[in-house]
Parts: C-alpha cells; structure tokens; sequence
C-alpha cells in the first residue's frame, strides 16, 4: 500500500504545482486572486494526470482493488471538475450600447 501513498502524493503534489503554474500568466502580482475556475481546471488536469500515469505504470501497481480505486476516484474527480463550474455558471445576457438585449 505504500506505493499507493507515494502515488497519491505526487499526484497532489503536482496538481497543487499546476495549480501555482497557473499563476504565472498574470500581469501584475496584484491581480493574482483566488481563482475557483484555475482550482476546477487544476484538479481536472491532476485527474488526467492520474490516468494517464496509472495506466503507463500497471507493471509497478498490480493491486487490482487499489487500481480500480484509483480510476474510479479520477473519473469522478475529472466529471466533476468539469462540469460543476459550467453548472454553478449563472445565466449572461448581452446588452447592445444602447442598453438593449441583444
């Protein structure tokens, strides 16, 4: 199970990582403010990160239970963060410059 742990870190660690990255696009250090959209896209890319490094090491992970948990855990996470933002996303209307719905 030990092996498991060190997976589960890395992948936390490197989607706290690309978390940060994200950061780097910024203008100014004043406009860096919490983003929950960067922390949705930060834990989608984490998600397929999982998968993808999961599925390359098998020959290293060969508990089948833990293994099925860990995709299992991914898809979820990766559904998840990729649609609720779109939910929780109100409605937009856009105006014309003279103040009519367009």
């Amino acid at each position: 199970m030990h092996k498991y742990l060190k997976f589960g870190a890395m992948i936390t660690t490197s989607t706290v990582a690309m978390f940060i990255l994200m950061y780097l696009n910024v203008w100014s250090v004043g406009h860096v403010y919490w983003s929950e959209t960067r922390a949705y896209m930060a834990l989608l890319m984490g998600a397929a990160m999982a998968l993808v490094m999961i599925a390359f090491m098998l020959d290293m992970y060969t508990n089948k239970r833990a293994n099925i948990a860990v995709v299992a855990a991914s898809l979820l996470i990766f559904v998840v963060s990729l649609f609720l933002p779109v939910k929780r996303q109100g409605c937009s209307n856009t105006f014309s410059s003279d103040g009519k719905e367009t």
